[in-house]
């Protein structure tokens, strides 16, 4: 069944009676129109052990799930549903949506329900009308997924209200700065401020050490990651009978062009397509990328979610409201770019069933446009380093890792027990790496790829590297509103290494090139005169901490590109000190969107840059049994 159909032409023909008695009811009924009762046969025997047959033929996109049930309409003599009527004022959006149920306004219509039957409920459904105790004109049947559209469609909110707001307030970044918060930011600002009044020199020498202790940190816990040898697990890879229900979910927004391309990255995946529920989450004023998507006709295995209007239009909400549907057992997120390893779910789900404590995995991200500019290339060996040293050195060393923002592997039950993604940080994957340690889940990394594109020209990249340095700010903010709390779920070793890691990264972006200058300085005045013992001592702890800092740069760079092949040449090495300038100047400006403009990345952290664009029509369109 290549590519998720089979042969139309291998499809025609009658099949003798015993196979059309072999067929089971929610099939039966369909032998002959337009698929005989040996290919169903043929399918039905050819899915992996657990899965039912119906659901086989609708995932693989053998049989087109809006005809199906367009047909099974017809043959049980029912109204088939396409949202009118409107669903009943009382209707519980949540839990019809679960059970696939709901009252219809019945004024002027004879259909007081509508039902849409799962797999697993057809032939029930079949057997009661068949049988007289249920009559036709007493309901509706429609698909699940037009049910489920029209669903978020007429009771958006209360949907909304059930996915999102999982997380306690004091570990969501809504609220900001709390009052504890605040008050010692005021007091350290006064504390300073009299301290300068009193004795400039010392206000400098402790700033100066501050700086320089935060610095000594990130590079220890940088070159302890980067050296640290993980094992190289590779489990016995399961069998198709073996694999689990697979959640697969991407946010998009004005993903038009290149929608195309992941659907085409998903259906290369080396997993049963009977047993993958991919969630594609479009923001309902984004209509260029759902007609899109709507226009590829996609098999049933793919369910598009229309994300209701609201704030904050982010990423980590659009997951959320997939979160929300889930069938999986495990679930993983990708971005609209992102090519992933064919054999990726397969092997993220061997590695869950060999290693029963990991609770999540981190698979390797890489760039594949390294040659359209220097800053891709630079960004190419940023990832490297991180997806290839630092994450996996992290996991070895069991220290908390700050999770990528996509090809991240989750048990579901798992990912729900940490609260899912904080819509409010526009780090949401950052944050989730260090509340999953605190909950006490274990990150694990993947050594499968992904490839990706990375941003090749200054604006694009300078308006990522902003909100993601916003992001570590907020992560920053959360997870120290109770620090003893904080200490005492992760113990002191993982918390001072989860502080460092994310308070560091932060400072380090901020004040690394005040600290370039001062060492420059400080070895250029060094012959203008006699020095004091202290400037001498001061002097040498600096060079020594510069020195620490380049090597914890540079070598890890040089390993990260010569194991991925990149060049890393003289060019590259010059060229590192520009673009860390740039991470600071992003850091900056995030520190002044969060004074000045704290909702703005909010708003606009999800996708590229919002276009106007007009609401959509109702979600689906009748197609005939099979492939397009």
């Amino acid at each position: 069944m290549s590519g998720g159909a089979l042969d139309r032409r291998a499809l025609r023909g009658e099949g003798p009676a015993a196979a059309l008695g072999a067929l089971p009811p929610e099939l039966g009924f369909i032998a002959g129109q337009g698929l005989s009762p040996q290919s169903l046969l043929s399918a039905m025997n050819g899915a992996p052990m657990g899965v039912r047959p119906l659901d086989a033929l609708l995932n693989e996109g053998i049989l087109h799930e809006d005809a199906y049930y367009g047909a099974l309409a017809r043959h049980l003599g029912c109204d088939y549903y396409r949202g009118d009527p409107p669903f009943a004022s009382g209707f519980d959006a949540v839990r019809g949506l679960r059970c696939g149920v709901a009252p219809l306004d019945g004024r002027g219509h004879r259909a007081r329900a509508v039902i849409a039957p799962d797999a697993r409920s057809v032939s029930r459904l079949i057997e009661m009308t068949s049988s007289g105790r249920l009559h036709p004109a007493s309901f509706a049947v429609t698909s699940p997924q037009r049910f489920a559209s029209l669903v978020r469609m007429q009771r958006g909110e209360a949907i909304l209200e059930d996915a999102l707001g999982r997380l306690p307030a004091g570990l969501s970044a809504r609220t900001g700065m709390s009052l504890g918060q605040t008050a010692a930011a005021g007091l350290l600002a006064a504390a300073a401020l009299a301290l300068g009044i009193a004795n400039l020199q010392l206000l400098d020498a402790a700033l100066a050490a501050s700086c320089w202790l935060t610095f000594l940190a990130s590079i220890v816990l940088r070159s302890m990651a980067a050296v640290a040898n993980g094992a190289t697990i590779r489990p016995p890879l399961l069998s198709d009978d073996e694999l689990p229900v697979y959640t697969v979910v991407a946010a998009l927004y004005n993903e038009s062009e290149v929608v195309e391309n992941l659907i085409k990255a998903f259906d290369a995946f080396d997993y049963p397509k009977s047993k993958l529920d991919i969630k594609l989450v479009v923001e309902r004023r984004d209509r260029e990328t759902l007609s899109r998507i709507l226009a590829l006709r996609l098999p049933a295995r793919y369910e598009v979610i229309v994300a209701p209007p609201g704030e904050p239009s982010t990423k980590p909400r659009a997951l959320n409201l997939a979160l929300a549907s889930a069938r999986g057992d495990c679930l993983a997120v990708y971005d609209a770019e992102d090519e992933p390893a064919p054999g990726q779910l397969r092997l993220a789900a061997s590695r869950f069933a060999y290693e029963p404590d990991v609770d999540c995995l981190q698979a390797r991200l890489a760039v594949r446009n390294t040659s359209d500019s220097w800053l891709s290339a630079m960004f190419a060996i940023e990832y490297a380093v991180l997806f290839d040293l630092i994450n996996p050195g992290l996991s070895a060393l069991d220290l908390p890792i700050a999770l990528g923002g996509t090809s991240n592997h989750f048990r579901l039950d798992s990912l729900i027990g940490a609260g899912g993604w904080d819509e409010w940080n526009v780090a949401e994957d950052a944050d989730l790496g260090v509340r999953l340690a605190r909950y006490g889940y274990k990150v694990g990394s993947l050594q499968s790829d992904t490839s990706e594109e990375a941003p090749h020209e200054l604006a694009n990249w300078f308006g990522q590297r902003v909100r993601w340095q916003k992001g570590w700010i907020q992560t920053f903010v959360v997870h120290s509103r109770k620090p003893l709390m904080f200490v005492s779920d992760l113990g002191t070793r993982r918390a001072a290494a989860a502080a460092v890691l994310i308070f560091g990264s932060v400072m380090s972006a901020l004040f690394w090139p005040a600290f370039a200058i001062d060492t420059l300085w400080r070895a250029f005045s060094a012959g203008s005169g006699e020095l004091s013992a202290a400037r001498e001592a001061t002097d040498v702890f600096v060079y020594i901490l510069a020195l620490a800092g380049v090597w914890a740069i540079v070598i890890p760079a040089m390993v990260a590109a010569r194991q991925r092949r990149f060049g890393f040449s003289a060019k590259a090495l010059a060229l590192l000190p520009v673009y860390y300038v740039l991470v600071s100047a992003a850091a900056w400006w995030a520190i002044v969107d969060l004074v000045f403009r704290p909702h703005y990345w909010a708003k606009t952290a999800h996708g590229r840059s919002p276009r106007a664009v007009v609401a959509p029509g109702r979600a689906g369109v009748a197609a005939p049994f099979g492939p397009a």
